[in-house]
């Protein structure tokens, strides 16, 4: 079990292990062990597993400074926001949420939330920085698979229209690697890459590195693991009451993207658009 880095909860287990009586250490070897797993155990779940009364687990979050176990758990799953799925977060939204928590209005409320915040903490340097990659690439590759296969596709035919020699990767029987064996260090890639974050995608990251290219990643967090095989990051929220990732703040973020290439580059977009509209 992968263990949460700089866990608030853990630290108090671990600096409180002296004072715990004897349940109340077999309390926390077991949620120590299975940190990822308590995300979705009711009160009730964890008395079965460890065959302990619900009164003995409410006084292990007491002496944590927890006034139950439902706010013990509710830290649990904040610090795991970045390292769970969309699988995994829509089942803790079924378990845990009201019937109006799926509405339309709910979901609508939470798609804007998630804009509003890819927003206030765009990092503009990295966004232009971004930019200019672009900008300079010979070509441009788009890599992301599932869902993000179709974001893929959605930026490169926006790159295309603005006069950019763009290709998303969607060649079937061959891996991204394959597709990339061309790939040099006049080129860019652009890596979607989101919960469940596919180990492909990482490796093509990893693979145009090796050759020098310019990697823009697009991901939820700073500590995504297509970051370390990045030149450049712009992070969008994608909490979702869904079983995917939230999409509209990723498409706000390509087309932001875009509109900014456009208007670092206004002659060429429009000489590629005079291009488009003569053909019609």
């Amino acid at each position: 079990m992968k263990k949460i880095e700089k866990s608030l909860v853990f630290d108090k287990i671990k600096n409180n292990i002296n004072t715990f009586t004897k349940t109340e250490k077999k309390i926390a070897k077991f949620v120590s062990e299975n940190q990822k797993d308590i995300a979705f155990y009711s009160i009730h779940d964890l008395s079965e597993k460890l065959k302990l009364g619900r009164a003995s687990i409410i006084r292990f979050a007491n002496k944590l400074g927890y006034d139950g176990f439902a706010s013990f758990r509710k830290e649990v799953i904040s610090e795991l926001r970045n390292d769970i799925t969309p699988l995994e977060k829509y089942k803790i939204h079924l378990h845990d949420s009201s019937d109006d928590n799926f509405s339309l209005n709910q979901i609508a409320k939470n798609e804007v939330d998630n804009i509003n915040y890819t927003l206030n903490n765009l990092d503009k340097k990295s966004l232009d920085k971004s930019v200019d990659y672009i900008r300079k690439a010979n070509s441009i590759y788009i890599v992301g698979m599932s869902l993000s296969s179709y974001l893929s596709g959605i930026t490169s035919y926006l790159l295309q229209r603005i006069g950019y020699k763009a290709f998303y990767l969607n060649q079937p029987g061959l891996s991204f690697i394959e597709q990339l064996i061309n790939i040099n260090s006049k080129d860019v890639l652009i890596a979607f890459s989101f919960p469940d974050f596919s180990k492909e995608t990482i490796q093509a990251a990893e693979y145009a590195v090796k050759q020098k290219v310019k990697v823009i990643a697009i991901t939820n967090s700073i500590t995504a693991p297509i970051v370390e095989h990045s030149s450049s990051q712009l992070i969008v929220k994608t909490d979702s009451y869904n079983f995917t990732n939230s999409l509209s703040p990723i498409v706000v973020m390509i087309y932001g993207l875009i509109s900014e290439v456009v208007v670092k580059d206004k002659n060429r977009s429009l000489k590629a658009l005079d291009r488009v509209m003569s053909t019609r």
